[in-house]
């Protein structure tokens, strides 16, 4: 198939994939909303149907999180969606080629209860709505490369599984065991997030994670018996000042104090604290910093003595994800398939992190920004340029079709 059939074959899927995108953007899939998952993952079993493979639904037990009052509870999610689809390899050596991985999540940030529920069409090709480019868009273009692949290179050596997953939003806590199981058995790793603002497609990612403090103290009568009362948010409004205080200390490092939760009656001394703050680091010696820096300010509020303890939960859930040879060498090819498009590729390190970040570290090579271009990600702004969505379709089949090519770099 020549580039030009290819491209003219993907416009012609344009306004159906737009129309895809809208019903799917207009089901709610709240990283928190099980009924919303699996509302969303009968609807993309079905959606993905013509690849004509079965669907794996793979279900995960429940894990532990610390609510906003302290305690440990166990939390679900939906099930992941695997399709794992193999072309007629024409040799044993094609057939000893491990496959490529295309994944991306369907949850989003948004909740049940959150007022940005609905897509509006917008002027010069664009639609706003929840989860259109993070990252109900990138399923979308993922879907239809993947029926390119099955319609135009069924006769090649091309295997691939297409992964979808339920938890990115919050960390991946219920899919990362998956990843570490499936990881090493691809070949290289197809993520299909959005761009950044300008288009550009991320080459590395700095690592993230989400510490959470318990901060106990004692209650009392805020009248009658005052002083006898030990305040849980005061004590954990110094620790959060020294949070703080560590950005700008090492260049690459931030720290969010992103939310306090705590107390209940006013007229109550309060005994207990949940103060969460996300991180960022760009590398491992980063990372080192901050986890002794936070064992640090642990150690200096921590005064059972003086009537308050306080420990810490959670961490860096996604180390860096830096570049490494095979990820340089699928850039190039990425830059050279654009070219032909007559679309340049621009490429930029981001502070945000994905999947990608857990599976370069278990040793899976990846892309992750096949997505579409737009911007306002994670707002009630979110919007897609609808025109990216076929553009970014053909630039992954591109890549498909050159892989049976050329195949796997050595």
């Amino acid at each position: 198939m020549s580039h030009t059939q290819a491209a003219e074959w993907f416009e012609n899927q344009a306004e159906r994939m737009a129309e895809d995108l809208e019903i799917l953007c207009n089901m709610n899939s709240g990283s928190e909303n099980l009924h919303g998952l699996e509302q969303v993952a009968g609807w993309l079993q079905d959606y993905f149907g013509p690849l004509d493979v079965p669907c794996r639904r793979i279900s995960f037990p429940s894990f532990r999180v610390l609510d906003d009052r302290g305690v440990e509870i166990e939390q679900s999610t939906g099930p992941a969606l695997r399709w794992d689809w193999i072309a007629n390899a024409t040799s044993e050596k094609d057939a000893g080629r491990k496959p490529l991985l295309m994944t991306i999540h369907y949850d989003t940030v948004y909740g049940s209860d959150h007022p940005f529920q609905r897509c509006q069409r917008l002027e010069g090709r664009r639609m706003r709505g929840p989860g259109v480019i993070d990252a109900k868009g990138g399923i979308i273009i993922l879907r239809y490369a993947a029926l390119a692949a099955k319609q135009f290179l069924a006769n090649s050596p091309l295997r691939f599984s297409v992964v979808l997953t339920p938890d990115e939003e919050i960390g991946s806590p219920a899919s990362t065991p998956l990843w570490r199981e499936i990881g090493r058995d691809y070949e290289f790793g197809l993520l299909f997030e959005p761009s950044m603002a300008d288009g550009s497609l991320v080459s590395t990612r700095k690592g993230t994670g989400t510490f959470v403090f318990k901060v106990e103290g004692q209650a009392a009568h805020a009248g009658r018996n005052f002083q006898a009362g030990r305040n849980a948010i005061v004590h954990a409004a110094g620790l959060a000042q020294d949070l703080h205080q560590l950005n700008g200390q090492r260049e690459n490092v931030t720290v969010n104090v992103g939310r306090i939760r705590g107390g209940d009656a006013v007229n109550v001394v309060p005994d207990l604290t949940v103060l969460r703050a996300n991180v960022r680091v760009a590398d491992g010696n980063d990372q080192n910093w901050i986890e002794a820096r936070v064992q640090q300010l642990v150690q200096k509020h921590h005064a059972p003595d003086a009537g308050y303890r306080v420990s810490v939960h959670g961490g860096i859930h996604s180390p860096p994800k830096l570049l490494d040879s095979k990820t340089e060498h699928w850039m190039r090819w990425v830059e050279q398939e654009g070219h032909h498009q007559g679309q340049p590729i621009r490429w930029k390190p981001s502070g945000g992190a994905s999947d990608g970040n857990k599976l370069l570290a278990l040793g899976l090579s990846n892309i992750d920004t096949f997505g579409p271009d737009g911007d306002g990600l994670h707002s009630d702004q979110e919007w897609i340029d609808l025109e990216s969505l076929p553009k970014k379709a053909l630039l992954v089949f591109q890549l498909l079709a050159r892989y049976v090519a050329e195949g796997p770099i050595n």
